[in-house]
């Protein structure tokens, strides 16, 4: 009988000291959450507003997101950007204009490079010129022929196939149409027909 009391005198003390244990810990976490944290929060977790770095190639990206306390970090895998160029910032994460701690990592993707380009005026251009803008556009020349032109020179490029302004994929190859100069049998301005082989000079 003795041992039974004793039993549950212990047990009563035991549960009454988690329930203490409890409302303390409750009362802590109470006090660090509305009282501590803010105080911390305000003294030292300055808040700054995330810039908007799209477009922008890695070094600036990464001076402009320094500049206001964040710390860049460039992600490997590269992104497709349509008709943005490589190597520029096409995506960010946090966003332009979150509001996030100083100090915070803001990562960032640079663009693979567009998968179409224009086609590049090459007008009036030689042989030499156009073979080199078409290269540095990221095409290349596959098909030349000759044509005969009243207006434009010998050797110069009349126009290209697909025209000036057409957006194809990189790595496309173009036929350009080289002047050969005019009929030398017409004695009027008439635009050039088409022929597979430059005209033969004696």
């Amino acid at each position: 009988m003795i041992d039974q009391k004793l039993a549950g005198r212990i047990g009563f003390h035991a549960a009454l000291a988690l329930v203490t244990l409890l409302s303390l810990s409750i009362l802590v976490w109470i006090a660090v959450d509305s009282w501590i944290m803010p105080r911390v929060a305000r003294s030292g977790w300055e808040v700054v507003t995330v810039p908007d770095i799209t477009g922008l190639d890695a070094q600036a990206a990464s001076a402009k997101l320094s500049q206001v306390g964040l710390e860049p970090v460039i992600d490997p895998q590269r992104k497709s950007a349509g008709h943005m160029g490589p190597d520029l910032v096409v995506l960010q994460s946090p966003i332009a204009k979150d509001s996030v701690k100083k100090g915070h990592v803001v990562r960032f993707w640079l663009s693979a490079g567009s998968t179409t380009v224009p086609v590049p005026d090459l007008s009036g251009q030689d042989s030499t010129e156009a073979e080199t803008h078409v290269q540095e556009s990221g095409l290349e020349i596959g098909f030349r022929e000759w044509a005969t032109s009243a207006k434009t020179p010998a050797g110069s490029v009349i126009k290209s196939d697909p025209p000036a302004g057409t957006l194809i994929v990189r790595g496309t190859a173009i036929k350009i149409v080289i002047s050969s100069g005019p009929d030398p049998d017409s004695t009027t301005s008439v635009e050039p027909g088409k022929s597979d082989n430059p005209p033969r000079v004696f």
